[in-house]
């Protein structure tokens, strides 16, 4: 899933904004409770006797299992939730239950979930996240645990999540059902390959990883095509800084300093705008711009950098989020297969950084069960088939076969003579539910897609954050972290972008941060950290 960019300029201050709406995570009313399988078939044993009883379960009562997700309108609804009611009903009629599909607009569903959950209204399964109101959920008892479901209904999810339940993790109770996706994204530089090959470029200092080595490269184009820009943004050095790969992220522009730290105390939190790291790379940005290689555009909402690759006036985007190929490595340049087509033109995507396993990935979409069920066991076991079942996914997913979709060499195409918007049923909600491994892909897609996603996680996995599993509570400092977040909107466009001086604007950022009450944060988060830390052995 990528809904924000890591490389935008306001990124630091989206995590901010974000962490606040979710405010109080560790204050969770945790009152509500799993209700046991109604009337689960499975045999059963005896404790007292030691003997097995043989009678016959007794058959599930009819079930509907509500689903609430974020989706535009599909005037095929109802032809897709009939479809996958059929393939319950012939596959799976032991189970006994029926889907009805909910979705309710993107522009409306914080609200609208919210006024649901408040009003006791029953529904089941509901799509949540870390960005989306996760935690005021959970802290409002809108949300189940769900250890005991996900143990007694769940096999599938446990062999596939089991091990990465760390992001939904809330006073010590599992509330959410992460998507079996990618967990995380290389990120770095993408290329133009015409003007690769007709300077015949050399890439290979980029193997070291370093931003500052791109800067000959961007010279040569500055100095040899009048037209166009050699670096364009808003995405640039400073924006892929609050990837994982020099910080590990707590709060807004609070975190651990992963790059320059010392080594006798690696838990140190930390204000990253203070960081060696940052300064270095905003004056590397202030280079960039001062010898005129960036747009200077860069700081426009809304600027689109890949119609200026269209238009062929741009060069190089950094710092962006990267396709996950395979054999992904640092300094690897590649085909970047998702801008290539919708481009128009080659791409080449040159990773400079792999982000780690982050508890926030772990928590950036996930399903959830509300309290208001009235069967949390059949929820769940809809939930688990949606990890096994490819069928039941892609009815979700795509639709009706031969209606929505058609299969040309095992990927997803329209229906000849239909368009996504005249199809009926078309969406990109692939990242919202179950097992993506299982989905097919789409013709224009790499169709090992999803085995690369397999083959990166295991790398991403086997570097993880230091402080995985660990969630701040922000509510003891939530106005110090308003009035931050004010600070940062001020300065992040014109440093992220080069138009500011760091060596002058730093120090007065510093300042102002300070004056907001920086201090605070970084005081309670080394606090919540270390109690984490103690109760985790870490």
């Amino acid at each position: 899933m990528k809904m924000v960019s890591k490389g935008s300029f306001v990124l630091s201050s989206l995590l901010l904004s974000l962490s606040l709406v979710a405010a109080g995570c560790s204050s969770g009313n945790n009152t509500a409770n799993n209700e046991k399988p109604s009337n689960q078939a499975q045999e059963s044993t005896n404790t007292n006797t030691g003997t097995t009883n043989t009678e016959a379960p007794k058959a599930l009562e009819p079930y509907e299992v509500v689903m609430v997700y974020p989706d535009g309108k599909q005037n095929d609804l109802g032809v897709v939730q009939t479809a996958m009611n059929d393939y319950l009903k012939q596959t799976y009629p032991d189970m006994n239950m029926t889907v009805k599909l909910n979705p309710i607009d993107w522009s409306a569903y914080a609200d609208k979930t919210n006024l649901m959950m408040s009003s006791g209204q029953k529904f089941d399964l509901i799509w949540t996240a870390n960005w989306m109101n996760f935690d005021a959920q959970v802290n409002k008892g809108g949300l189940l645990p769900l250890d005991d479901l996900l143990a007694q209904n769940a096999p599938d999810i446990e062999a596939i999540e089991g091990k990465f339940h760390d992001g939904a993790l809330r006073n010590g109770k599992i509330y959410g059902v992460h998507v079996h996706q990618e967990l995380g994204n290389p990120q770095g530089v993408a290329i133009s390959k015409a003007l690769i090959d007709k300077y015949n470029l050399d890439l290979s200092a980029l193997k070291s990883g370093e931003f500052k080595d791109l800067g000959p490269i961007l010279k040569t184009i500055k100095e040899n095509e009048p037209g166009v820009t050699p670096a364009v943004g808003p995405s640039f050095p400073l924006g892929a800084y609050y990837g994982s790969g020099s910080t590990a992220n707590i709060v807004g522009p609070i975190g651990l300093d992963l790059r320059d730290t010392d080594p006798n105390n690696t838990y140190k939190v930390v204000n990253t705008y203070a960081t060696p790291r940052y300064m270095e790379l905003a004056k590397l940005t202030r280079e960039w711009f001062k010898a005129g290689y960036i747009n200077k555009d860069a700081t426009t909402p809304g600027v689109d950098i890949w119609k200026k690759f269209q238009a062929k006036t741009a060069f190089a985007s950094i710092g962006s989020d990267l396709d996950i190929l395979a054999g992904t490595e640092i300094g690897l340049p590649q085909l970047m297969p998702s801008k290539t087509s919708s481009v128009g033109s080659d791409i080449i995507q040159v990773p400079l950084n792999i982000d780690r396993l982050q508890t926030t990935k772990l928590a950036a979409t996930m399903q959830g069960i509300s309290q208001t069920s009235k069967d949390p066991a059949r929820a769940m076991m809809l939930l688990n088939l949606f990890y096994k079942d490819q069928k039941l996914l892609s009815l979700f997913n795509f639709g009706v076969e031969g209606t929505h979709y058609v299969l040309k060499d095992g990927q997803v195409a329209l229906p000849d003579g239909k368009t996504q918007d005249t199809v009926g049923f078309y969406h990109d909600n692939m990242w919202q539910i179950g097992n993506q491994m299982l989905n097919y892909t789409r013709v224009g897609e790499d169709p090992n897609k999803y085995k690369n996603y397999e083959e990166f996680n295991q790398k991403v996995s086997s570097n993880p954050s230091p402080i995985l599993g660990f969630v701040f509570n922000s509510e003891p400092v939530k106005n110090e972290l308003i009035a931050v977040s004010k600070v940062q909107s001020t300065f992040d466009p014109g440093l992220q972008s080069g138009q500011l001086d760091p060596e002058v604007e730093i120090p007065k950022l510093l300042a102002k941060l300070q004056g907001a009450g920086i201090d605070t944060i970084i005081t309670e988060a080394q606090k919540q950290l270390d109690e984490w830390r103690a109760a985790n052995g870490k």
